[in-house]
């Protein structure tokens, strides 16, 4: 059995956005939209919601060559807690300094990135793309094309956007021109959705189904 990966403690919230600020040499929130064409807003969402973006990790290191530790993890963080290729004696990772053989890809290590989203006051905000194991998603049976994660108080939610008839389940739902993730269940001629406590039938016309909630990864 493979060891376990486990997960790092990323910067997150304003240690983020301020990093991205630092390494670009900019002093607002506004500089780093034009920069990475991304909206203030959504800077401004991560800073609120604690969260970062590794979209934006993956291409700063790709154009600028910067580390992804530097990008991602605090400056203190342990080294002996990172590969041995990141460590500074760079001869630990040699026996009497042979050459090193090259990597080969790992297909386990493969990976998907899917939009990722914020569902704030009914409305989605775009946070940028989310990095997942793309064995992950085939063990869920989703295709990656067809998938987005959305981000609530309560967790991340990954949909499932070619289920977009409601059966029985919960969905990612439009009622109104306002987004909510609810249970809905068909009923003859209709649909029972669930608020909270109380449920409410409409119409099939009554709402818009975006997709079904296929993945739920709770908060801690």
């Amino acid at each position: 059995m493979s060891a376990k990966l486990a997960i790092f403690d990323y910067i997150k919230g304003e240690a983020f956005t301020d990093k991205l600020k630092e390494i670009n040499g900019v002093n607002s929130l506004g500089d780093l939209a034009q920069i990475y064409g991304v909206p203030k807003t959504t800077f401004s969402t991560w800073n609120s919601h604690n969260r970062n973006s590794h979209e934006l990790v993956v291409r700063t290191h790709l154009r600028t060559g910067i580390p992804v530790k530097e990008l991602i993890l605090p400056s203190d963080y342990p080294e002996a807690e990172l590969h041995h290729s990141f460590w500074s004696d760079k001869q630990t990772s040699r026996v009497d300094n042979a050459p090193a053989a090259p990597e080969k890809e790992n297909p386990q290590l493969a990976i998907v990135a899917i939009k990722s989203f914020c569902l704030t006051n009914g409305q989605l905000l775009p946070t940028g793309e989310m990095p997942y194991a793309q064995r992950m998603f085939k063990s869920w049976e989703l295709e990656a094309n067809k998938t987005v994660e959305i981000e609530t108080n309560e967790g991340r939610f990954l949909i499932d956007k070619r289920f977009n008839d409601a059966m029985s389940g919960e969905y990612l739902i439009d009622m109104n021109g306002r987004l909510s993730i609810n249970y809905v269940q068909r009923l003859p001629k209709k649909l029972a959705v669930v608020f909270g406590s109380s449920t409410v039938e409409v119409l099939d016309e009554d709402i818009k189904v975006i997709g079904r909630v296929a993945v739920i990864l709770s908060k801690q």
